[in-house]
């Protein structure tokens, strides 16, 4: 099975300890953490005391769910590379193996050239960074990302593949079937009506009504399964989930343990880690309903 990976974004008011129980309750193998805000003023959790990553490696061992990243940075012209070494040590710290980063320069060359940069301070952590492209982003199709990753040329250097995002940028699935899996990252996974927003919804959308997979109507599953089969092992195709199961704000978004007020979180068997994990997947995660790009 394709070990699966729950991403903070999914329940971002949860702070890690206990995302790390949800995970474990739900069987899923990993977690992602915001441990830098994605945009000014967001939600954070830096864990830069020593006390909170001792915590945090207890949890790990207690559970066995592990952390697979941490994000996010920004690269600009303004991004300094080096005022992200605490940041590295802290994901280090903690057992993260993956750095995702967003290019938010018009300049390809200046979001290739800290890319690149960053890439070398993070190896030196055993972390790997992965850019993601988002359509309300300067790098915002998995195009404009396969030319920053190549120009920067880093071993340790990929593309992260955000479900949403490949749809509503327009995205080819052709380039991405076409591209070396080297070049690949994480794979991160949600749902969504097909019919994209407005564009200047777009970053709302993403950031506020993501679907759990199966609940939708993108094509999931022909996006994912022709990198997956190329994969050597299924550990080496890691899938983050992020979703949000209610559309309003007025109740509490829902990921992999769905929790009312005064109730212990309990696993939600919509999307668990045994039936979203089958390769093909289970049949509530849609096959064949046509996807743009």
């Amino acid at each position: 099975m394709i070990p699966l990976s729950l991403a903070h974004l999914s329940e971002l008011e949860v702070p890690p300890l206990e995302l790390i129980e949800l995970a474990a309750q739900a069987g899923l193998a990993s977690i992602g953490l915001r441990t830098a805000a994605a945009s000014p003023g967001g939600i954070e959790y830096p864990l830069r005391s020593a006390f909170e990553q001792g915590e945090m490696r207890r949890r790990i061992k207690a559970t066995g769910v592990s952390v697979l990243y941490i994000e996010l940075v920004s690269l600009s012209e303004t991004t300094k590379v080096a005022d992200c070494r605490a940041m590295l040590e802290v994901g280090a710290a903690i057992g993260a193996t993956r750095l995702a980063v967003a290019g938010d320069s018009a300049d390809v060359g200046i979001v290739a050239d800290r890319f690149a940069a960053l890439c070398e301070l993070a190896r030196g952590y055993g972390i790997a960074v992965d850019l993601e492209f988002m359509p309300f982003r300067a790098v915002r199709s998995l195009e404009d990302a396969v030319v920053v990753v190549r120009r920067a040329a880093q071993p340790n250097g990929h593309i992260l593949i955000d479900a949403l995002h490949v749809f509503r940028s327009g995205s080819s699935l052709e380039t991405l079937r076409g591209l070396d899996r080297t070049l690949l990252g994480t794979f991160q996974i949600c749902d969504a009506p097909r019919q994209a927003p407005s564009a200047a919804d777009l970053a709302t959308e993403a950031r506020t009504r993501r679907l759990l997979p199966g609940r939708g109507e993108l094509a999931l599953w022909p996006l994912i399964s022709p990198t997956a089969s190329r994969c050597p092992s299924p550990a080496s195709f890691p899938i983050s989930i992020r979703g949000r199961a209610w559309r309003g704000s007025s109740r509490r978004p829902a990921t992999s343990c769905s929790r009312g007020p005064h109730e212990q979180a309990r696993p939600d068997p919509q999307w668990t880690q045994p039936q979203l994990a089958r390769h093909p997947p289970a049949g509530d995660l849609r096959l064949d309903h046509p996807g743009r790009g």
